[in-house]
């Protein structure tokens, strides 16, 4: 008796949890529906009167929110390709191959982990407008990349650290040199841990507003969350249109938590398995 009234507590408590956490998408969803006055007048849970399509419409043209959503996928993915490219690279030749420095190599890589990204803002924008790319879009896929390589870095090394050498001592005795054992015996191997890194960086870099609005000026190259601002009005700000485009912004975030889910599971018991 004791411990189903402990488990009908525990089920509770989840429920209570799930709640909380669907709660806002769930307002922000019914919102995009909605003009100002239901929004601010109108009861927070209650549906719309009247399902206004025309908000999308209005936000996705309009606002400019494809524009902007066009860039944060090009953005996103030349960011995501180059970070599991080299992080995945560069984790191998840290763990894999013994020279001389290589354990300060990755130890001054993680440091990169624990500087704010505050403490970056003047000086890269120094750098990059003294190397003429200022408000451009290699002005923040750059600074991405280098932020986000370190923890991808420390990602795959942890998991680098449980594969067994003996698949690639095997992939050399039949004839493969260092850069084919890589992308043909280590890398289909990394996809668990890859998932888990391309999630990480997919949110960071999706909805990174700080150093977009730092370093890019020209209306045409705003990300999603810089062009979002554009919704504020001197005087007033029309809700509806912003919760759509918050909307749109959102899908694809659930739409690669739903791609990656299963990866990312496999990446905490894959590295048990193979050792």
């Amino acid at each position: 008796m004791l411990r189903k009234t402990k488990n009908s507590s525990i089920y509770i408590l989840m429920i209570i949890i799930a709640v909380l956490q669907l709660f806002p998408l769930y307002w922000l969803v019914i919102s995009a529906f909605k003009d100002n006055s239901e929004i601010i007048g109108g009861t927070v849970w209650a549906l719309p009167a009247e399902w206004r399509l025309s908000n999308f419409t209005e936000a996705w043209v309009s606002a400019k929110v494809n524009q902007y959503f066009g860039n944060s996928v090009i953005v996103t993915l030349v960011t995501l390709m180059f970070v599991l490219l080299f992080a995945s690279m560069m984790a191998y030749a840290l763990t894999r191959m013994k020279f001389k420095y290589n354990s300060l190599i990755l130890f001054i890589l993680l440091m990169g982990v624990m500087v704010p990204i505050h403490a970056t803002l003047i000086p890269l924008f120094m750098i990059l407008k003294n190397l003429g790319i200022l408000s451009s879009r290699l002005s923040i896929i750059l600074p991405y990349i280098a932020v986000n390589l370190p923890i991808g870095v420390y990602m795959l090394s942890a998991f680098l650290r449980t594969m067994p050498k003996e698949l690639e001592e095997a992939a050399c005795m039949d004839g493969c040199g260092v850069v084919k054992s890589f992308f043909k015996v280590v890398l289909p191997l990394l996809k668990p841990p890859l998932a888990s890194v391309a999630i990480f960086v997919f949110l960071a870099v999706w909805n990174e507003l700080l150093m977009a609005a730092t370093f890019i000026q020209k209306q045409e190259l705003r990300t999603l969350p810089l062009g979002l601002m554009n919704f504020s009005g001197q005087y007033s700000i029309s809700w509806g249109p912003l919760a759509a485009a918050m909307v749109i912004s959102t899908l694809p975030i659930l739409l690669a938590y739903v791609l990656f889910s299963d990866q990312m599971e496999k990446s905490f018991t894959a590295g048990a398995i193979l050792k």
